[in-house]
């Protein structure tokens, strides 16, 4: 069984070695298209099945990325986000010198559910505002999120265009507010039709789902988040400290 299964996986892993050098052949850069399935089947005399779990696999290590309907490209160096860090995702773009874009999906008043009122410390019916954005690093879209914050310390919030600026800026700027720790959950998930389709990738699309809570300098419980991250863009990580 171990035999057939190394001569299974060879021809995906060849494959993979064959685009990787095709691309530093090209000189291709991210943002690049590679040739299109036929074209590599015919070059290398793959079969489709074979190129595709290669694509595939590539995919997965944030090498390449798809676009519905359009075709596998170069994939961009993976923005890291530390998990023991606070800060929000716009600051840390702009620290690694990438762009940034958000588009705004909805916002506006809401109330609490019990889900909210339990995560949020707050009563049933409490009044939240809510912020559901649309991310982009590069021009491409990665990340889906849904913020709810609590409207008892930031009257006035629904004024602001959250399309061009940061979050976490506005409550420090304009309420004094900052981001001083959290409890937040990462757990693998697949994007819903809804997600897929502003993600530009097809629906069942393995992603990162990241949710929680966030807590400012005065341990209030201001924002209950959940964010569906593309993998092939973004990684996680964390820094190991010796005491």
């Amino acid at each position: 069984m171990e035999n057939k299964m190394d001569n299974y996986l060879r021809p995906r892993e060849e494959a993979m070695e064959n685009i990787e050098n095709y691309i530093i052949e090209h000189g291709l850069k991210p943002g690049d298209r590679i040739p299109a399935e036929r074209v590599l089947c015919a070059l290398w005399d793959y079969n489709r099945t074979t190129l595709r779990g290669a694509i595939r696999q590539l995919t997965e290590e944030g090498i390449l990325y798809s676009k519905t309907g359009s075709g596998t490209y170069i994939a961009p160096k993976k923005l890291v986000r530390n998990l023991q860090d606070s800060q929000g995702f716009y600051s840390l773009a702009k620290s690694a010198n990438r762009k940034v874009e958000n588009e705004v999906l909805e916002k506006g008043f809401c109330e609490a559910s019990k889900y909210l009122g339990r995560k949020m410390q707050v009563i049933l019916g409490h009044k939240l505002f809510k912020l559901c954005r649309l991310r982009y690093l590069d021009d491409m879209p990665v990340l889906y999120e849904t913020i709810y914050l609590n409207t008892d310390y930031i009257p006035g919030i629904e004024e602001y265009d959250f399309s061009g600026c940061s979050l976490y800026e506005v409550l420090k700027e304009n309420y004094g507010m900052e981001a001083t720790r959290g409890e937040e959950k990462l757990s693998l998930t697949r994007c819903n039709s809804d997600e897929a389709k502003y993600l530009d990738v097809e629906a069942g699309t393995p992603a990162i789902c990241q949710s929680g809570v966030t807590r400012d300098q005065k341990d209030r419980i201001f924002e209950c988040f959940k964010s569906i991250t593309l993998s092939e863009y973004i990684a996680f990580g964390s820094e190991l400290r010796r005491l």
